[in-house]
């Protein structure tokens, strides 16, 4: 009898051990098109709603009337139109900052070279609107919005100072925070907590190679002043997470000193004085991993030797930090290494809309490596790491390209180039299966897409992503083309079989 169960034990222990291949197939579901109109400039963006759908939010300015009109339609999980909404601004009002939380989308304006400001409230539920009118007290260079319940926090400079402005909407006063005028500071970001009623406001010092989190009331009282960093170790962006009994955590990327550059990521209890955790990135397992195998083990064979020589590794990178992804065991921090790429403008140029000039330079655009992921339990320690390629990405703007999505034990992670959508899927520090590309298509067999530009693509609900962008039609023995933004909705299926990887 004993014989017969470590015989089924061997076989059960093989099965385990057994090769698993992932059998993996994106399909673009409905898709949504606008035709855009060559006597206006348009602009288009998406904000996720899970799944409760979609919000596209939509602005017109006409070239001859200058009359600018915003258009908001709200769709649901199977991109339905359930409502729509239009407003149009009042002349000298500049569109300057967009806020979204569960129940509202916040539009901010501000007035030409005025201290008056008004804030649209869209209801995302129903479409309703409100307006509320405002003043800054100030006319500073507005860089960031907030809401935290009734009361905006508005944040930017003046006379290249920081300043942030807490505006109520009930009776529409302001107020400036305390605590923040000062020199040599800027603000990184501005964050808020609806359980605790906080604000936080995370300033980086640049002369003194400092990072500084200030904690203020609804109300608008000074709290707590927290200043991390010295000239080795400086964090250079900050995102507020809350562990199980709601303890504040700050986690972001830091540098060497005041450099730009990042070196690792780095974690802070914020409810007590504990020790900051430094990961640098020589300490992370896969930071390579997206680079063939070969040039892997070489990279990482130099780090160690010049490790057991007892020299140190510092991989220097600009990091473009993601809002970080909440998971069942913790987070997975997301973020992307770039470089901007600069060209030399020839002697009788003119810079396009894009450019702009640095030194005897011209700003052509910006150039991604790869993403690095990193997962985090509950209390901030780190589980594992892992990279993908982004080779061949790059874009004119420098905003997040790698959306994720999870899959039982499985995250999908795909990212926008040009008219395709490539994938990668991974199970923590396991590369599962590589690079795949997928051709974005039109409704209609009789047409094509034979251009497009700033395609985007945000993750949604469950398996499924929005891949959103402007494009330029064919259809069959037509004389001219279509000028479109269009909306497809895209599923990521994943089955699981056994076989040879």
């Amino acid at each position: 009898m004993k014989d017969i169960d470590k015989r089924y034990l061997l076989i059960f222990t093989f099965l385990l051990l057994l090769p698993f291949s992932i059998s993996a197939q994106l399909v673009q579901g409905k898709r949504i098109e606008f035709e855009q109109t060559s006597n206006s400039e348009e602009e288009h963006q998406l904000f996720s709603m899970g799944e409760n759908g979609v919000l596209l939010f939509y602005s017109k300015e006409d070239f001859y009337r200058r009359k600018k009109t915003l258009d908001f339609y709200r769709y649901d999980s199977t991109l339905t139109e359930i409502w729509q909404a239009n407003f149009v601004p009042e002349e000298e009002f500049l569109l300057t900052r967009i806020y979204q939380n569960e129940r509202f989308l916040f539009v901010l304006f501000k007035k030409r070279e005025k201290t008056d400001i008004r804030v649209l409230r869209l209801d995302l539920e129903t479409g309703d609107k409100t307006y509320v009118e405002g003043n800054l007290l100030t006319n500073m260079d507005i860089e960031h919005f907030v809401v935290l319940q009734s009361k905006a926090f508005i944040g930017g400079k003046y006379n290249e100072r920081p300043v942030v402005v807490m505006f109520s909407f009930f009776d529409k006063t302001s107020k400036v925070l305390p605590e923040l005028h000062a020199n040599h500071l800027n603000i990184n970001e501005i964050d808020v907590n609806a359980e605790n009623e906080k604000v936080y406001v995370m300033l980086k010092n640049d002369r003194n190679c400092q990072y500084i989190i200030k904690t203020y009331s609804y109300e608008g009282k000074a709290l707590n002043t927290l200043t991390l960093g010295d000239k080795q170790k400086t964090p250079i962006s900050g995102k507020i997470l809350y562990t199980d009994n709601g303890t504040p955590l700050l986690l972001g990327n830091y540098a060497e000193g005041c450099s730009p550059l990042s070196i690792g990521i780095y974690m802070q209890n914020l409810a007590n004085d504990s020790k900051i955790q430094y990961i640098d990135f020589s300490d992370l397992d896969n930071f390579f991993s997206f680079m063939a195998p070969k040039k892997e083990e070489k990279i990482k064979a130099k780090i160690r030797l010049r490790k057991e020589r007892g020299k140190e590794v510092k991989l220097r990178n600009r990091l473009l930090l993601h809002d970080i992804v909440p998971t069942a065991e913790g987070w997975i921090v997301i973020a992307e290494v770039f470089y901007p790429e600069y060209k030399a403008p020839a002697n009788n140029s003119i810079n396009n809309w894009r450019g702009y000039r640095i030194g005897n330079d011209t700003y052509n655009n910006f150039r991604y490596t790869h993403a690095i992921l990193c997962g985090f339990d509950h209390n901030g320690k780190l589980l594992w790491d892992n990279s993908v390629s982004l080779k061949d990405v790059e874009s004119s703007e420098l905003n997040p390209k790698v959306q994720i999505t999870r899959q039982g034990d499985f995250h999908i992670l795909a990212y926008p180039n040009e008219d395709l959508i490539k994938t990668v899927i991974v199970r923590k520090d396991e590369k599962v299966k590589d690079l795949e590309s997928f051709d974005l298509k039109t409704s209609s067999e009789t047409e094509k897409i034979t251009d497009t530009d700033r395609t985007s693509l945000i993750a949604w609900y469950g398996n499924s992503f929005l891949a959103y962008g402007y494009q330029t039609i064919r259809k069959d023995n037509a004389l001219t083309n279509r000028e479109v933004f269009s909306i497809s909705k895209l599923t990521y299926s994943l089955k699981e079989k056994e076989g040879k990887q």
